[in-house]
This record gives C-alpha cells, structure tokens and sequence, in this order.
C-alpha cells in the first residue's frame, strides 16, 4: 500500500510523546479513539501509523515524529491532502508540520506548473541570471499612474511586472480598463527596451466571475497572473492552471496563521515551496529575510529549496524573494539564492518613481554583473494567447446570432457606453457582437447607438476604427470637418485622430464598429 510520510515535530515531555503521536494518528484519519478501532482492516489499513520519534536534543523536549497515512486518503483533492496533513491537530497547539514525502503514483496524479524556471526562462529569452519584477502600488492609484509605473519599468529592461495583491475591482469593466492600459503600457516600454516584459494582473473575483476574467486574459494575449492559494483554494488553483495556458504567481496573503509560532503550524517550506508547486504554481512569492516580515534565513532557504527540488515529474518553481531588498543587497541575495530566483523588489525600485526606467536599468546592471554569463536569447512563444480549454464551448463553436427588431441580437445584452465618467458623452448603449464572449478573433464587432441630440465621447487612441452606418443618420466629426453618416456608409479612423459619432437628428443614429481585440485605452485629446 503506497503511503504518504510526514514529519511533525511535537514540543511535549518525554513521557507523553508516544500517546500524542498515536492521537495524531487516529485524530487525523478516523477521528476516534483507539479503543473504538475495532475492525482489523480499519486498524491496518485506515489509521496513520507511527514509524518513528526522534529526539530533536538532548535540552529540549521536542521530537520529530514521522506518520505514514494511506495515500488514498487524500482523494487526489488538495484540499483533502492538506485536511489528512493537519485538519484537525491544527486546532491543537505544539505540533509543527514539517515535511511531506509522496509515492511516485501520487506525485503523477499532478501536472504541476504550466512552465516553472526553465518554461519561464524560454518565454522570456532570458538564462543564467535571476529574473528582475516589481509590484504595481499603491492601491487607490489612477490606472493611468500605474500603467506609467509598468512602462516605465519595461522600459528599464525589467522581466516580470505584476498587480499588488489588493488591485481588485468589483465590475469586470473596470477590471478590464486598468488591465488594458498597464498591459498596453508594458509592451510599450518593452519595445523602447528592446526585451519582453510580462505584466501579471491580480486575480481575486467569486465564483464564475474569476474564470471569465481569466478567459479574458487569456484572450488578450496576457500570459500570467498574480493567484493567493490559500484564499482562492489550493484546487481551484490546480484545477485553473491545467486549464489555462498561464503562469501563476502564487501570493502568500493569508498563510502567515501557519508561521507565526515556531511549535507549531506549517513549515513555510512546505507550504509555499511544496504544496503551491503541486498545485501548479510556477512561482511562489515569500518574505525575504530583513525585511517588514519576522523570516529568517533559514525559512526563506527551506522555501527556494522546495520549490526547487526534484517532485517527481513536476517542474521546477521560481522562488520569489519579496521585500529587505536594496541596490546594496543584490550581492548577498545572489549568494543565498543563486541564479535560479527572481528579486520581487518594490520600494527600493519605486522610491524613484520619477525615473522608474534608470533606476530598473541600474539594478538590472547589477544583476548582470554579479552573473557575467547570463544570455538573452530570442524568446519562444510556448503558451498560445489564442488558446482556450475545449470546454469553453462558446470559443469552440460556430456561431449565429439572429437579429431581432429594435436592433438587438439573440444572446447579446445592451450595456452602457462607458462607465468611468472620464471622457463625457450623452445618449450611447453599446452591444459586444463578436470578440468578447470568448470568440478566438483579433477583432471586436460592437453595434452602438445614439439618441437624438447624443454623442459619444471626444477622444483618440492608438488603434484604427472602421465605422459602418446601420440605422438612421449621424455625423463624424473630426478637427473641423465633419461626416455625414446614413446606412451602409464606411468610414475608416487612423490612430491618434480625434473624433466624435454625434446625432443631430430626431430619431436614432446606430452604426458598427470594428477595433483591434487588443488595443489601448482612449485618451482625452
């Protein structure tokens, strides 16, 4: 019978530690004294077995206790292997998890992380040297000001540029217009620099909503985000990252209950090195040492040290060392941490917001001086923007939507025309056709329409337009001319033009509009 073995280490007198362990035992499996265990193929086969105690010194009276549970206990569910590993003995006091050995037929049960440190290093064209990432913060910033701070920090050659954990938005619109300008931003300065640079959004929504904001993403061409395990669920993260072509940055938010008692608890090894790994993290941020969190060396060690180590078949894990770091530091990271690492550095970089991009390139210099044979290479594309899981059936299959009197569509909702209330208009409804329910397209199909005496917002943008006259009569303005518009007319608007779709007659001016899926945020002129 293949079985999981685990070591806890319990801080209890001699005396005692053989009745703790065998309640550990039965606490954790059948939930009832021994006494009860009656049946013989429950007492072999059920229970936990101690196999070992260990007396950690000769001073102290702690033990390291090694347990090995059935592996079917754990039903192939993460949730479940957690509940076996310290359900229970969790609301009791002085019992420390600290390792975790799986049989091999477990540890294939789990496809891990999506690409890990070499997948990673591939996407990004970069080897032999840490990777370089910031955190975009603080919350209650303009999209426009954080945007400017992801630009500016590709532009400074940096690697990965992710969402701050409390970047959350209620409506998916606002979502979806902060996520566009910082991505748009992102692949601005990557091409003034000259290296890929990929931006991370934070995602945190309930039920349905978190799986339609990925699918955006997916949509959109990003090719990562940032994820909190513990909050949104070890197997939903599992269960979205074999489901998703993404990179999960795996955010240790609400794990410090485990750490903070050094008796008892979880390992942060164990935790957010092992256990984020096997739910297909491919990156685990933690506490670097030094910095506003009590880690120490030797935690922040164990951490990059399993998310590293040989898992079966799973790859690699990139241990992210966040805070306590400096220009003067870089050095001292490398030794403890070596090349495979990547430096989640936020003040020390941020403080000089004014030049975001020089104080990125200096930092990124040390890098590369501290590992003079690192190599940039030509990046490979080994997750599909385009690529979403074949139970999405709305991205898979044909489709038809029949036009109803009134100018609306089988399966399509009116939505407003703009909901941030920056750039004014009067008298607009919008309706996405094609482009935003998951269609595998690099084009929106949208119809809008405007009341009499209405108008769409003044504004410009880097992305064309084609408008197409649907119903009624409108006007296109543009500087000082200005277009009549009637059914089936086309127009086409270049990149940064100025215009405005106003209606001046009495009854409604509708019309289609035609944009790149992926496009940036209109400007004010």
């Amino acid at each position: 019978m293949d079985t999981i073995t685990v070591v806890y280490r319990l801080t209890c007198p001699a005396d005692q530690v053989a009745q703790i362990s065998r309640e550990i035992a039965l606490e954790q499996t059948v939930e009832v004294p021994d006494r009860l265990v009656t049946c013989a193929k429950i007492r072999n086969e059920i229970v936990g077995r101690v196999l070992e105690i260990v007396p950690v010194s000769q001073t102290v009276d702690q033990f390291d206790v090694r347990i090995a549970y059935a592996e079917e206990l754990a039903a192939n569910n993460l949730g479940q292997l957690l509940n076996l590993l310290f359900g229970n003995i969790s609301l009791k006091q002085k019992i420390r998890l600290r390792e975790a050995r799986f049989p091999a037929a477990y540890l294939a049960r789990f496809r891990g992380p999506n690409l890990g440190i070499a997948g990673l290093r591939a996407a990004l064209g970069v080897f032999g040297r840490p990777l370089l990432a910031t955190a975009l913060k603080p919350k209650g910033s303009s999209a426009e000001h954080l945007a400017r701070l992801a630009r500016d920090f590709a532009a400074g050659g940096g690697d990965l540029v992710k969402d701050d954990h409390n970047l959350v938005e209620t409506d998916f619109n606002d979502f979806r217009s902060r996520v566009e300008q910082c991505h748009t931003a992102v692949r601005f300065g990557s091409e003034a620099s000259g290296r890929p640079c990929w931006y991370l959004p934070n995602i945190s929504a309930s039920g349905g909503e978190l799986e339609r904001r990925i699918e955006y993403l997916v949509r959109t061409g990003i090719r990562g985000v940032l994820i909190a395990p513990m909050l949104v669920g070890l197997d939903e993260v599992r269960r979205l990252a074999e489901t998703y072509p993404l990179y999960f940055l795996a955010h240790p938010t609400f794990t410090g209950a485990m750490f903070h008692d050094p008796t008892h608890g979880i390992d942060p090894g164990l935790l957010l090195g092992t256990m984020f790994r096997l739910a297909g993290c491919d990156g685990t941020i933690f506490p670097n040492r030094g910095g506003r969190f009590a880690f120490t060396d030797d935690e922040c060690l164990q951490i990059a040290e399993r998310a590293r180590e040989p898992l079966g078949s799973l790859a690699a894990s990139w241990p992210a060392p966040a805070g306590g770091m400096s220009y003067d530091t870089l050095a001292s990271m490398s030794d403890a941490f070596g090349a495979d690492a990547m430096y989640l550095i936020g003040g020390a970089l941020l403080s000089d917001s004014q030049n975001l991009a020089a104080s990125t390139q200096r930092f990124l210099n040390r890098i590369q001086e501290l590992y003079p044979q690192h190599q940039h290479a030509e990046p490979q594309s080994l997750l599909s923007a385009c690529e979403l899981p074949s139970s999405n059936t709305t991205a898979q299959l044909l489709q038809h939507l029949a036009f109803q009197p009134g100018f609306q569509w089988d399966g399509r909702a009116v939505a407003a025309y703009k909901t941030n209330g920056v750039l004014p208009f009067r008298a607009v409804a919008r309706t996405e056709l094609i482009g935003k329910a998951g269609e595998q397209t690099a084009f929106d199909v949208r119809y809008f329409e405007i009341g009499p005496g209405g108008h769409s917002s003044l504004e410009k943008h880097l992305h064309t337009h084609v408008v197409i006259g649907a119903r009624g009569q409108g006007l296109l303005s543009s500087g000082d001319k200005s277009i009549p518009l009637k059914p089936f007319d086309v127009a086409y608007v270049p990149p940064l033009e100025v215009h405005q779709l106003r209606n001046e007659s009495t009854e409604p001016f509708g019309f289609f509009c035609i944009v790149d899926h992926e496009r940036d945020v209109p400007q004010v002129p």
